[in-house]
């Protein structure tokens, strides 16, 4: 009987053989390459206690082919699992998990993970244990079972901390991050994601633009889509052969949703594109869903319905059948947006019920519960560490109150001393007193003096009152005087153009034409002096009123007046804020200050044509506060004059054209609003008006 059992086990190793033989001679002829030759050579004669380690290095070897990887990495796992290898045996389980969770065979790869993790605890095999509650994570963030996630992630930053490896600390702290981040918690999500960064930062991580692309994502969802670009960008020209592939395809999707939301549709449109063909050429499903989802909503956005439906029909095949649940519910909320854009209003009600039924499966009631759970559990580590502090500072306490008793015995030994120079005390207190007679003599002579002096001061105060009234009635004067002396220039001034106008197009003589010529615009500079002291005596006696208009309008208009006058160069204007907002306040008064700001950034334009001039103008009312900003890459205002520029007649340049009252004008209306005006530079040394102005 002993002997048959020994004759089956000699047929079983040998059938075993012939069986890999079998799997690997197929992919090694296929995909031959040297090492995979030598590691199979080296199997066929090997003992069996060395074979799964031999197999393991072989599915390395085999792993740009996933199914033969597979079967290689079962035959380890059987063998070393008989033969009691449990390195080998938890190295093989994880291999087989990694295999289906990269086909999206998740159910499968969470057995095999937990498998391996399971053996790794048992045996202590502490970085296995890692790897596996690491590739748990990621397979449950992958079907959205976001609550499992987390504790796995944070079970694996717990062991990293441990280790003090700042490397693997830097991918957990990420890892969480992309959790919050499904889960819309952003603010959580930027916790983690910053933490991440500052590891990554110091120790040069290459990593670090993966992180970059979490956080321009995260920046998304929190509205700040500037903030989210320029992470996006970073990573694109930085991160180019240093980068995985799947790091630039998140990189142009992200890239691309907020060229869309700037209403930079073509430019969005090539980013997605340009993610779509990395995604494609490296089979990354679950990227693809969501490039086609993307894409959907461009086309919705142009009501190009049946492209939209396409690219979401696209999308939601990968989601449905790669079981990712966030995927899906995108998907219904933009065909309910086309059935309802298309007034079918019955299938938008099924997919709006589609969408919330995927939501509610997606987080819960018992997964809500779940991750406080979890959250709490990670949270009460660090409250230990905070009870050990409190008893160091229960035991610096304890010294404190040992020094208070020492401090205690001095003072009595202090208030005996006190108590023996009492007597000394009352003699001086005698003579104290005898000066305090003296001074009291001295007070009621400075209460007459005082009496005499508010006398005096109230004869300056009618003196006052009197000069007051001379100067407000002398200021009335100049008023009137710089009204009518401009309206009575303004008109021999109009008379001097028109008759240098007529003498430009008689006079042949080219001294002559020049002459006129600088006349004719010396008079029209007159002419706009004048025009500005108007204003200024407009602003100086008007009273502010109240009328709601379109503010937004109002700076597109200026915009496009001032676009109309400088021609010599174009000039790339940006407007940042809410279409057609409303604002209740002095249309007139803030007409002067957007107008003299906005032309002033075009006229002290760079006029090098190496430099791309731009102007940037944005407003918010925020809190019935109208915040009107505007920088720009000019000429920029010196350091030196800075505290100068809102004077009448100060100048921040030597352009001929211009008379140094527009800011001037500025500051005035500002005032008379009530507001405040502020400029600086920008971190760049880009000038920066800022403009806040009260609408209560």
């Amino acid at each position: 009987m002993a002997r048959s059992l020994q004759v089956f086990d000699m047929l079983g190793i040998i059938s075993r053989k012939l069986l890999l033989v079998l799997v690997l001679c197929v992919p090694t002829c296929l995909f031959s390459n040297n090492k995979a030759d030598s590691l199979l050579n080296k199997l066929n004669n090997a003992p069996e206690k060395e074979q799964p380690s031999i197999l393991m290095d072989l599915f390395v070897a085999k792993l740009s082919n996933l199914d033969s990887a597979l079967l290689i990495a079962n035959s380890a796992s059987n063998l070393a699992k008989k033969i009691g290898d449990s390195l080998n045996y938890v190295r093989a389980e994880y291999a087989i998990a990694y295999v289906h969770k990269n086909a999206g065979n998740f159910q499968e790869a969470l057995i095999h993970y937990k498998a391996a993790l399971k053996s790794a605890r048992i045996n202590g095999i502490k970085d296995r244990e890692k790897a596996s509650l690491n590739g748990l994570a990621l397979t449950y963030y992958s079907i959205s079972k976001f609550d499992l996630a987390l504790r796995y992630h944070f079970e694996s930053l717990k062991l990293r901390e441990e280790e003090e490896d700042k490397e693997a600390i830097a991918i957990a702290c990420n890892n969480i991050g992309l959790v919050y981040y499904q889960l819309n918690d952003y603010n959580k999500a930027l916790i983690y994601f910053e933490r991440s960064k500052q590891i990554e930062e110091e120790e040069e991580y290459k990593s670090v633009y993966g992180t970059y692309t979490n956080m321009g994502l995260t920046y998304i969802g929190l509205g700040r889509y500037q903030d989210a670009l320029s992470y996006f960008n970073r990573t694109i020209e930085k991160c180019t052969d240093q980068c995985s592939e799947l790091i630039l395809v998140e990189a142009y999707l992200g890239k691309g949703i907020c060229l869309q939301f700037f209403k930079e549709t073509e430019q969005a449109q090539l980013n997605y594109m340009t993610a779509l063909q990395i995604a494609r050429r490296n089979d990354f499903r679950i990227k693809r869903a969501s490039i086609y989802n993307n894409l959907a909503t461009i086309y919705i956005d142009m009501e190009e319905f049946s492209k939209a439906i396409d690219y979401l029909d696209s999308s939601q095949n990968i989601a449905v059948e790669a079981r990712t649940p966030r995927m899906v519910e995108n998907n219904y909320k933009e065909y309910a947006k086309v059935a309802f854009a298309q007034k079918k209003y019955e299938e938008a009600y099924k997919y709006q019920v589609l969408y919330d039924s995927v939501s509610n499966e997606i987080l819960n009631e018992v997964i809500a519960k779940n991750l406080l759970q979890i959250q709490v559990d990670f949270e009460e580590r660090e409250n230990l560490e905070i009870i050990e502090l409190q008893n160091k500072e229960i035991n610096r306490r304890t010294t404190l109150l040992f020094l208070a008793v020492v401090i205690s015995v001095l003072t009595a030994l202090v208030v005996i001393l006190l108590y023996r120079n009492n007597n000394v005390r009352k003699r001086v207190n005698k003579r104290l007193r005898k000066a305090n007679d003296t001074i009291e003599e001295q007070n009621r002579k400075l209460v007459d003096l005082n009496s005499e002096l508010e006398v005096r001061v109230k004869e300056r105060t009618e003196e006052l009152r009197a000069s007051n009234a001379a100067l407000i009635k002398s200021n009335h004067e100049l008023d009137n005087f710089i009204y009518k002396t401009s309206h009575d220039i303004r008109g021999p001034l109009a008379t001097l153009q028109g008759i240098c106008n007529i003498a430009l197009m008689d006079i042949k003589d080219t001294m002559a034409v020049d002459y006129f010529q600088k006349l004719s615009k010396t008079a029209s500079k007159l002419n706009r002096i004048l025009s500005k002291l108007l204003i200024v005596n407009q602003i100086n006696n008007s009273l502010p009123t109240k009328e709601t208009f379109d503010f937004s309008q109002l700076v597109v208009d200026v915009v496009d007046e001032n676009k109309i006058g400088y021609i010599k160069k174009e000039i790339n204007v940006l407007i940042k804020g809410e279409e057609h907002l409303q604002v209740s306040s002095d249309p007139e008064l803030l007409k002067i200050i957007v107008s003299n700001i906005i032309n002033n950034a075009f006229k002290f334009h760079d006029a090098s044509e190496k430099v791309v001039s731009f102007i940037e103008i944005s407003f918010t009312n925020s809190n019935n506060q109208l915040v009107f900003e505007v920088v720009d890459n000019g000429l920029g205002i010196n350091d030196t004059i800075s505290d100068q520029i809102f004077d009448i007649f100060s100048k921040t340049s030597e352009i001929q054209d211009s008379a140094g009252m527009g800011l001037y004008l500025v500051k005035l209306a500002v005032d008379k609003l009530g507001g405040e005006i502020i400029v600086s530079k920008t971190d760049q040394s880009h000038t920066k008006f800022r403009m806040t102005v009260s609408l209560v």
